[in-house]
């Protein structure tokens, strides 16, 4: 897939010749300025209108619209009320007159009367069909990866129970510094993360779920206690368990990934410093205390849910 650029070319730079199929440099073209114009989709400059037909037909699980001032007012409607971050990961051709978007939009709603402050994330993809005369977009259809086979306004209310699940969904991370991450797919039961690197600190603890006194030795290294300048550390989130026996905590991000920055752990604690990579990891949210048997619990329907998908392969099974 073609990366989003930002260095395109103007709308009318684009050559008017009609073939039976968008290719070459005319492909090229019209790829980088439409990489380039959504980016501004949710901000003051916002996207070109002349990119479009002024009967583009616009489709997603929400709304449906047949005429460009309609799917404008969308945009704006959604900048207004949701102040959304849109992230592009990739354009392709899928089609003889046809270019396909991935990408990845957050929302936020205002703090009255959410003050929960709930965080919508949606993944999916835009498929843009393109008049061959004029080469603007004449369709645009939006799927969400959460919806699976439910998608389009037509298809039921599937789309208005996303987000209101989104919506009333408590299963939130406490609100303290977590590792960086970016949602590259959400599905209905799990999310597809690429996280940064981080440091963690960590220590051998004798069983998965019974690291009582490894909680403690790297708490007090956090808390300034075991360290050797007493240097006190904010608390963050996750606590992580390794199938090796140990138990690491992550360390604040404004050390800046740096082993060497971080206060060095006081001799014969057992406390070891160290810098995780990142990596495109699946995760599950799930409410409660995480038990040896309900985190087992969780880890199948995740397994089952990404072999369902076709992300993992079964035990035994070709890969996908």
């Amino acid at each position: 897939a073609r990366r989003a650029r930002g260095d395109a070319a103007a709308s009318s730079d684009l050559p008017s010749t009609s073939s039976t199929r968008l290719e070459g440099e005319e492909l090229a073209t019209l790829m980088d300025v439409m990489a380039e114009d959504l980016t501004h989709l949710f901000d003051e400059k916002g996207i070109d209108r002349n990119l479009y037909e002024d009967d583009v037909s616009f489709e997603d699980p929400l709304t449906r619209y047949d005429n460009i001032d309609g799917y404008l007012f969308n945009i704006g409607m959604l900048k207004n009320v949701f102040k959304p971050r849109y992230v592009m990961h990739s354009i392709e051709q899928t089609g003889d007159w046809e270019l396909s978007t991935r990408w990845t939009m957050e929302m936020t709603l205002p703090d009255v009367p959410f003050f929960w402050k709930p965080r919508l994330t949606f993944t999916g993809t835009s498929v843009m069909g393109l008049n061959p005369d004029t080469k603007r977009v004449k369709t645009h259809f939006d799927t969400w990866d959460s919806l699976g086979e439910s998608q389009g306004f037509l298809n039921g209310p599937g789309g208005v129970a996303e987000v209101l699940r989104q919506v009333f969904d408590l299963t939130k991370a406490p609100d303290i510094e977590t590792p960086r991450y970016a949602v590259l797919r959400r599905f209905a039961s799990y999310e597809v993360r690429e996280y940064e690197p981080f440091l963690v600190a960590e220590t051998s603890t004798p069983g998965a779920f019974s690291g009582g006194n490894a909680f403690g030795v790297l708490a007090q290294y956090i808390f300034g206690g075991g360290n050797e300048t007493n240097e006190k550390m904010e608390m963050t989130t996750p606590v992580y368990m390794t199938d090796a026996g140990k138990m690491q905590f992550v360390l604040e991000r404004k050390f800046n990934g740096d082993v060497g920055a971080l206060p060095k752990p006081k001799e014969g604690t057992g406390v070891e410093t160290k810098l995780r990579e990142g990596g495109v990891y699946a995760a599950r949210r799930f409410n409660g205390i995480a038990s040896e048997a309900g985190a087992e619990a969780e880890e199948k329907l995740l397994t089952d849910a990404l072999v369902a998908d076709g992300l993992v392969r079964a035990a035994g099974g070709a890969p996908p």
